[in-house]
């Protein structure tokens, strides 16, 4: 019997390379059960048009991410690119960036499209996730996106941005960013797909209970009286119909043989607000936020309410995230296409994304943080124990705060107010830090 041979790769793994030595999957199946995308997007752009609570979702989601504005921090030799490039006429990124997490998040993609001039200058517009259909990739991985059609008989499709091959100068490119994606998928997918089924049927529930409350609302008068002929009948009933009250509170005067009632129908419905709160809790689990955001207070203490709050700012936080990764993308690519004609623009830059508190609760919490932190390392740094880069590296880790390029040196720290008094000049305050 022969032994198994052992082998192994014997070239680096690339971007080029990635899968080697494995099977690839046919690009017809990467989307994991193909579902029919187009038809999710109509359904969550006409619930976000005519529905409250998906535009309410929506809403909520943006306005817990963008917050006042964004803005970012970047080196001094390419903020002043950068600033032109955000503050442009054409691009006015303070009024798209909403636009973009509102498309983001209720189709699961945002497409950029991208343009730059004769002078270097990149212009940016958001895509209708509904106008790319298909997607090519490398036959290796589905991360690297090429192109991107209309459907699979598109002729002309625009290409993804390639910032790694410096011989293609894109004018015109696309930048991709897909939410909610899964593992082998070419899309991303709405925030608002695991709840339009359920957002549907609240709908249809609230109509069908005010068209029952329409009904059960409606009544006739039933006159009992015997009568000799049926012209006698209708004669006497019209004449009847004309005596009834007018108003409400009038008095209606019955002879002894006739007897008047009131047929209404009954439709009570017991169950009825416990089917609307099943409803809603179906919504509110799909997206993530708790019950009080869909104007349904809940009977709960002041703690168990602020600790469901706890993983919506989560969820936030990263819808959050996301935005960041697609300005510092952005930005990033701009720093590029400006190089091609300013050689002091650098390559790569450290470019931060300043974002806006998820909750007001965060500064007190981190306030406290920070006062804490200082009382407790104080001492050490005053005994020289600490260095101070690493003293300010733990206040501005516990304000949740990023590192200053610069750290000045500073004087010892006296917790209780004010500064202590060096032994190498004792007589001379130093500036309190």
């Amino acid at each position: 019997m022969t032994e198994p041979v052992s082998t192994q790769l014997t070239v680096a793994e690339t971007d080029n390379t990635i899968t080697i030595g494995a099977a690839s999957w046919d690009s017809n199946f990467r989307d994991r059960l193909d579902y029919d995308r187009q038809k999710i997007l109509v359904q969550a752009i006409t619930a976000w048009r005519t529905n409250p609570m998906a535009r309410r979702i929506i809403e909520l989601t943006s306005e817990f991410v963008i917050g006042d504005g964004l803005s970012f921090h970047a080196p001094t030799n390419c903020e002043r690119t950068l600033r032109e490039f955000w503050k442009h006429p054409l691009n006015n990124l303070d009024e798209q960036l909403p636009e973009w997490a509102d498309e983001a998040w209720r189709t699961g993609d945002l497409f950029l499209l991208c343009s730059v001039d004769i002078g270097g200058r990149l212009y940016v517009r958001a895509m209708p996730s509904e106008q790319i259909g298909v997607i090519e990739c490398a036959p290796n991985d589905y991360r690297q996106e090429i192109t991107y059609r209309r459907d699979a008989m598109d002729e002309h499709p625009w290409f993804a941005y390639d910032p790694n091959d410096p011989s293609k100068e894109q004018d015109v490119f696309v930048l991709h960013f897909p939410l909610n994606r899964a593992v082998g998928a070419n899309f991303g997918e709405s925030d608002l797909a695991p709840i339009l089924y359920w957002i549907g049927l609240y709908r249809q529930w609230l109509e069908d209970r005010s068209r029952l409350n329409y009904f059960r609302q409606m009544f006739s008068f039933v006159l009992q009286r015997p009568f000799t002929s049926q012209t006698e009948k209708d004669k006497y009933m019209r004449d009847f119909a004309a005596l009834l009250p007018k108003k409400s509170g009038g008095i209606l005067g019955l002879d002894p043989n006739e007897t008047l009632g009131v047929l209404n129908p009954n439709l009570a419905s017991f169950e009825a607000a416990e089917d609307g709160l099943a409803l809603k809790r179906m919504i509110a689990i799909g997206a993530g936020i708790p019950m009080h955001y869909l104007a349904e207070p809940e009977e709960s203490t002041r703690t168990t309410a602020e600790a469901a709050g706890t993983p919506t700012f989560k969820r936030f936080k990263r819808r959050q995230q996301f935005i960041v990764n697609v300005l510092k993308t952005l930005l990033q690519a701009v720093l590029t296409v400006r190089r091609r004609y300013n050689s002091n623009i650098p390559a790569r830059a450290e470019i931060r994304i300043l974002v806006p508190d998820i909750t007001e609760k965060d500064n007190a919490a981190l306030s406290i943080a920070a006062q804490r932190i200082v009382t407790a390392f104080a001492p050490l740094y005053n005994a020289k124990i600490i260095e101070p880069k690493e003293f300010i590296r733990l206040v501005y880790r516990f304000i949740a705060e990023n590192v200053p390029e610069m750290i000045p040196e500073f004087a010892p720290i006296n917790v209780r107010g004010g500064t202590a008094k060096t032994p190498t000049d004792p007589g001379t305050e130093q500036p309190q830090t």
